[in-house]
Order: structure tokens, then sequence, then C-alpha cells
């Protein structure tokens, strides 16, 4: 009820947003999935021309996150927004049409230019909402778009053992680049009516203000912020050892050490899923009281422990106890997602001003692509070598020093996030002064 409660209160400007996002989410959990398999099967092309799209697109996004966060604070929000998303709808458009290597290549690129550009969208949300609701927003934007991309993924997977046809699956990926469209119509729609409400309000700034009307910005500048620089280290490693082995070292690890199979595999990602939305609602009104320091440190210990219940799992004969175990793990992977997204924005956000807002979470969206990026290449030389184990328990070590490093570190702030807004904003005002 506390959680309702908590949701209840966000403005309901935050929770159109939270839809919105939504609507993106439904879409793309529907069509990613099968990529790999309609490209190989469908297209007939390599399974090396398959996978390589899905790493054009870590490329793509690697590029799109600072070009985005450069338009976001030159030209607007709700501009950047809308090449984010017309580039992500172009990229399901070719993924329609493609038909060689070199046409999935592209689309992967393209559609991965939105993918980073994507950031900008949490730029937008705390313009568009008060400072107070941030840790809620992103929380629950985040237990949303998991919860969407969850149902999206089990109907394409239904309707993927139900028909072979190709021009179904060329439907889904021309639907897939409709919804982006319509959000970024609604979008424009939903911070129309935000100006709308603001004229009556003398020296407040709006989201598609441009940024050539404010006090300029660089990257160089965004990157003199000593505390994003330390929680730009903390992510890289976090994503690099942990959220990006997810999808990459966890299954791979499970497949070649244990007895669980894909159904088995099936059964964990669902249960991550229901876990994120749940551990969403538990800690919702809770980790708005949450220091930065001890919420990362929480967050690096549970997927410390992650690793070693997936150790555990590998030891087991299989059947329901590793199961179970591996149930266990996602869980506890879901508690570290979750504090994940409320602490990341949040911080990023609360340190940035109007000018410079787009390149922060620019810069929060690279090096999280990075990771993504760095992550399963790591994970998957050391499996394809036999070094399962070395790995498993190796990332664990990682993210338990990180945990230490974290609790105890001064380079992030002591405040509640709830209370990070003047902090930030002195923090900010000081390396200007420094600069």
């Amino acid at each position: 009820m506390n959680s309702l409660r908590t949701l209840r209160q966000l403005p309901p400007r935050a929770r159109r947003l939270i839809v919105l996002n939504a609507i993106n989410a439904a879409g793309s959990g529907v069509v990613l999935p099968l990529l790999v398999i309609y490209l190989h099967e469908m297209r007939g092309l390599s399974l090396t021309a398959a996978t390589g799209a899905v790493a054009a697109t870590s490329v793509g996004a690697l590029v799109g996150g600072p070009l985005a966060g450069w338009v976001s604070d030159r030209l607007g929000r709700v501009p950047a927004v809308w090449a984010a998303l017309v580039c992500a709808a172009l990229g399901a458009v070719g993924y329609a049409l493609c038909d060689t290597p070199t046409t999935a290549l592209a689309a992967g690129f393209v559609q991965g230019l939105g993918v980073g550009g994507a950031i900008t969208w949490n730029a937008l949300m705390a313009d568009l909402v008060p400072e107070e609701h941030w840790p809620v927003l992103f929380s629950a934007d985040f237990a949303m778009v998991n919860a969407m991309m969850g149902i999206g993924g089990l109907a394409g997977g239904l309707l993927a053992g139900m028909t072979d046809s190709l021009t179904v699956f060329q439907v889904l990926f021309l639907l897939d680049a409709a919804s982006f469209l319509v959000t970024g119509w609604l979008v424009a729609r939903e911070v129309r009516g935000h100006r709308s409400a603001e004229r009556s309000t003398a020296g407040e700034t709006s989201p598609e203000t441009p940024a050539a009307e404010q006090p300029r910005s660089s990257y160089r500048a965004v990157l003199g912020h000593r505390w994003l620089v330390a929680l730009l280290v903390v992510v890289l490693v976090l994503f690099t050892v942990g959220y990006s082995q997810l999808n990459s070292g966890m299954p791979a690890a499970l497949l070649a050490d244990s007895r669980l199979g894909p159904t088995e595999l099936g059964v964990l990602f669902a249960a991550n899923t229901a876990a994120v939305v749940l551990v969403q609602a538990v800690l919702v009104g809770r980790i708005k009281q949450v220091t930065a320091g001890v919420a990362l440190a929480l967050l690096a210990a549970s997927w410390a422990a992650f690793w070693l219940l997936i150790w555990a799992v590998t030891g087991l004969s299989g059947g329901l106890l590793a199961l179970l175990v591996g149930v266990l793990a996602m869980v506890v992977f879901a508690v570290g997602e979750s504090l994940l997204a409320a602490t990341g924005p949040t911080l990023v956000n609360s340190w940035a001003d109007d000018s410079n807002r787009g390149r922060f979470n620019a810069a929060y969206g690279f090096v999280s692509s990075l990771g993504f990026t760095v992550g399963p290449l790591v994970s998957g030389r050391l499996t394809d070598d036999g070094h399962t184990t070395s790995m498993m328990l190796g990332f664990a070590a990682v993210l338990a020093v990180l945990a230490l490093l974290t609790a105890r570190s001064r380079l992030l702030p002591r405040t509640p996030l709830s209370g990070l807004e003047a902090t930030g904003h002195e923090e900010t005002a000081d390396e200007g002064t420094r600069a």
C-alpha cells in the first residue's frame, strides 16, 4: 500500500511519461529477442552476420549517446529525443527490408544511434518533473520498461513458435518502427502542454528552449565534475562484470557448466522480470532515504552474491534445486538492477543544470554502452577458453571489492537521494569556479 501511495504522489505528467516509455519498451520487447532468429532463419544470413548486426547496434549506441547529449544541450530535449526515436524507427524499418549482411549491419548501426540517444529521455524527464520525485520516477520508469519488455518478449516467443512467415516478422518490425514515431508525437504534445503551463511562471526554462540561449557547456567541463567521474568509473565496472553479463556471461556459464538448458534459462529470465517489478514496489518508497554510496555498495554486493549463486548452480546436479537457486540468483540480481535504476539517473541529473543536462546523461549512457560492449567480449573469451569458474568467482571478487570501496569512499556524496539537489548544484558551481 505504501508503494502504491508513493506512486500516486507522482505528478500526472510523470506517470504519463512512464507510460510513453512503456509503449517503446513493449514494441522492442517483441522484436529484439527474435532478431538473430529472424536474420538467420528468415533472411538466410549467417550467424556471424546476424550477431554482427547486434554488435553494430552497440557501436551505434557508443556514437549516438554523445551526439544526442550535444543536440539536447544545444537544440533542446525534444529534438534530441525525436532524433533518437527516428533513428530507432529507421533501424527497425531497415531490419524489415534488409536481405544482405551489409544492409543488416547498416540497420543495426542506425538503430544503435537511437539506442544510445535514448539516454536523453532521462534529461527530458528531469526537466519536466520536480527534483524531489526523481528517485521514484526513475525507479518506476525502469520497472515499467522491464515489465513491458518481458511481456513483449513472451509474446514474441509465442509468435515465433506459431509461425515462420517472413511477412509476419516484417510487419512486427514495421509496427515497432511506428511505435517509436507515435511515442515521439505524444512526447511533443506533452512538452507543449508543459510549456503552456510554464508561460505564466517567469524565469523558468522549458525543455524546448534551445541551449544556444543558455550558458555554454562542453564535455570537457562535464568531465571536470569529480563526483560524476567517480560515478562513471563505478558504473563502467558494474556494467562490464555485472549488468552486461545477465545476457552473456551468465547464460554461457550455465549452459557450459550446469545441467540447466534453454527452457530453464527462460524460466530464470521470467523470474528476473517479475522480481524487478516486485522489488521496485518494495523499494520505491524507501530508496529516497539511502545515500549514494550505500546504494551503490548494496548494488555491487548484490551482484557479487548473484555470481556466487550462479557458481553454486554449476555445482549442483540439476533438477529442481538447481532451478530454485538460479531463480534466487535472478531475484538478487533484480535488487541490484532496482538500486541502479533509482541511483544512477538521480545522481547524474542532480549534478547537472539546464545547460549541460544532456551531456551529463550522455556521459552516463556512453559508459553504460561501453560496459555492455566490453563485458560480453570478456566473458565470451573466458568461457571459450574454459575459464568459466574463474570468470564467475573473479567477477564476484571484483564486485565485492567495489562494494567495500563505494561504501567507504568520499568520492560520492553522503546525502540521501531525496536531498541531492543543493549538494549537486554546489559541486557544479565549485567545479565552474575552479575551471
